[in-house]
């Protein structure tokens, strides 16, 4: 139920990303049945101020009785089914993988996906007869390593430098994982349409880590990170539930029991050990180079958000910034570092999405800095992708991982550039003085 008009919790849902980017749209329109019931960011904001009266829940629950049937909603999960992940792997894409020294990713077991997607979206309380084409699940031996690397579905697909450059932050610490067939994390979409398809995809990619042996996801999308957490907490919470899910895997031969543990990689580098070996791998001379930029950070939302499932939520602002603060570059506050990116937005309401990037890019803008520092794939479609769109002078994003890699010794031509115009502009400045 939504709040009521007096409820002096509502004061604290004032912040709401989109109600910043516009006071008529946003929390309260969506409390008081009014307006689009697509605006809601997904970000948790009004859930960590008041869970009892959550606007997003109440979001959600409108989709799944009024939207269910809409284009926005079906067309998503078509392309789930087919494909796995919101976008196929295709050889084109395999090419600039190959291009950019990326590995090919393994093969999503994209049956699999359509079988538990068609039994739930009829309906199925019984479970058809397992179909011949799966083979029985042989618990496949465990690997060498307890961590896999979750990419979800954008970063492989459009955020390749993010990846590439955790891959490479990960090989110079030394730390081992692998790729596994992991399809989309269920996201906001399943969600949108039952609560039971959300957890059985992403309790699907829990099975598939389970059953080699991993105990570590390593995410680096904010909304897969949030949403692998929030159903890995409400299986082991509630057993019905996992009961429930388990009696879906099994038509795939799958099981998850509950041994598996995910973090967004700015999370896993919080460790101190970790942190002290980056200190002993920065090379001092290109590092000090980065003296010269100051930046500002997005927060992966659903890495901070909810508190109840997010174990690093008391970190908040300083998420990226204990990172960055490892080396020479300068970081600044301001006040949407935490708040939403919008680019939920971008599907439903362009205008809306834009109006959130603005305000967010407009606050940066004012505090004269260099660039946006970024730690989501969905962050860099908001920031990158279409910063153009309502910022005709786009202020340069990069990864907090390009940042890390940097100041170990490693390219970046993109940041490079940035160094000189600012090493030229400096020099201008003092010609004229």
């Amino acid at each position: 139920m939504p709040p009521k008009d007096d409820c002096a919790d509502q004061k604290k849902l004032l912040p709401c990303p989109v109600t910043q980017a516009d006071k008529t749209e946003g929390a309260y329109p969506i409390l008081q049945d009014k307006g689009n019931v697509w605006y809601c960011t997904n970000c948790f904001y009004c859930e960590d101020a008041c869970a009892s009266n959550s606007a997003r829940q109440h979001a959600i629950e409108k989709r799944r009785t009024k939207e269910q049937n809409s284009k926005e909603m079906r067309e998503p999960l078509e392309q789930l089914k087919k494909f796995g992940t919101l976008f196929p792997i295709s050889k084109e894409l395999a090419a600039v993988r190959e291009e950019y020294g990326l590995p090919q990713l393994p093969a999503k077991p994209v049956e699999e996906v359509a079988y538990l997607y068609e039994q739930i979206l009829r309906g199925e309380e019984q479970p058809p007869p397992l179909p011949a084409t799966f083979s029985k699940n042989l618990q496949a031996s465990p690997l060498q390593t307890s961590i896999a690397l979750f990419l979800g579905c954008l970063i492989p697909y459009r955020v390749l430098q993010y990846e590439k450059s955790a891959r490479e932050l990960l090989k110079q610490l030394e730390i081992s994982f692998v790729d596994l067939p992991f399809v989309c994390c269920g996201s906001i979409m399943t969600e949108s349409q039952s609560e039971l398809l959300w957890l059985v995809s992403a309790a699907h990619n829990l099975a598939i880590a389970e059953e080699r042996g991993i105990t570590t996801i390593l995410s680096l999308c904010g909304g897969c990170t949030g949403n692998l957490r929030r159903v890995n907490q409400k299986l082991l919470q509630e057993p019905s539930l996992l009961k429930k899910v388990n009696h879906y895997l099994a038509t795939i031969n799958k099981q998850y029991t509950g041994t598996v543990r995910i973090f967004h990689l700015s999370e896993f580098l919080q460790n101190k050990d970790l942190q002290e070996r980056l200190k002993q791998l920065i090379e001092p001379e290109q590092n000090q180079q980065l003296v010269q930029l100051t930046v500002g950070t997005q927060v992966p939302c659903q890495v901070i958000r909810p508190a109840p499932t997010s174990p690093n939520a008391s970190i908040g602002s300083n998420l990226l910034r204990n990172l960055l603060s490892l080396t020479a570059i300068k970081s600044i506050r301001y006040p949407f570092e935490t708040l939403c990116c919008g680019s939920s937005m971008l599907i439903y309401n362009k205008e809306i999405a834009y109006a959130i990037g603005k305000k967010r890019i407009d606050s940066l803008k004012a505090r004269s800095v260099d660039a946006l520092i970024l730690g989501c794939g969905n962050c860099s479609m908001m920031y990158t992708v279409h910063q153009r769109e309502y910022n005709p002078e786009p202020l340069p994003t990069f990864f907090f991982t390009e940042i890390l890699n940097f100041a170990l010794g490693g390219e970046n031509d993109a940041l490079n550039l940035l160094l000189q115009e600012k090493v030229k502009t400096s020099q201008k400045t003092l010609t004229k003085e």
